[in-house]
């Protein structure tokens, strides 16, 4: 075996082993990305600041008439869940908060779709869950949603806590956790049976 093809051969080895570091890097550096955006936004995303005040929203319960607005969440805190019923993570995060509402604070779900099409995602929703259907998508741009699911959480004095994209209930909750500043498991998730529609307009 000669010289230069011992050479050339340690050569090749070095380099496929460079390339295997450089591959693990990457997957890493993609694994992180990956769990900043479910749980807080990727760098650089348009979104409102944390801090700035809850834009309002005005909503009419199709049971009792009542209104439904950001009020919901004064004083404890609780999130606005933007889901898609076209949205594969969307269904599936639905039904893990169906089985999961004990354990969580108020949340207002705007369904991103058609009347027929919403009705699927209500039926994986539990009662507990407020439910309003954004069909204008008035309150995603106020909130400068473009894609789901995403969740924004509220503080109790009714200001931006923190923007999310979880897949999973088990996201979702350490989101709130972290933001609230609370264990989500202790909680009280405020009951109501409301199917929402969403009023375009802003109370002055």
């Amino acid at each position: 075996m000669s010289l230069p093809f011992i050479v050339s051969y340690i050569g090749v080895w070095i380099l496929v082993v460079f390339q295997g570091l450089l591959i693990l890097a990457l997957l890493k550096q993609l694994s992180e990305l990956k769990q900043l955006a479910r749980l807080g936004g990727v760098p650089g995303e348009d979104r409102l600041p944390v801090g700035t005040a809850a834009p309002e929203f005005d909503g009419l319960d199709l049971r009792s008439a009542q209104r439904v607005t950001v009020q919901v969440f004064d004083g404890q805190g609780g999130a606005l869940l933007f889901l898609s019923p076209e949205c594969g993570s969307c269904l599936e995060l639905a039904n893990g908060l169906q089985s999961a509402l004990n354990g969580l604070p108020p949340i207002i779900t705007l369904c991103q779709g058609s009347d027929s099409t919403c009705e699927a995602l209500i039926g994986r929703l539990g009662p507990q869950i407020y439910t309003l259907r954004d069909d204008d998508n008035s309150v995603s741009k106020r909130y400068r949603v473009d894609g789901s699911p995403t969740a924004i959480v509220i503080s109790p004095d009714l200001t931006i806590g923190a923007y999310g994209h979880p897949l999973n209930v088990e996201d979702f909750k350490r989101l709130l956790a972290r933001t609230l500043g609370t264990d989500v498991r202790n909680m009280a998730a405020q009951p109501t049976e409301s199917i929402v529609v969403l009023s375009s307009e802003v109370p002055g």
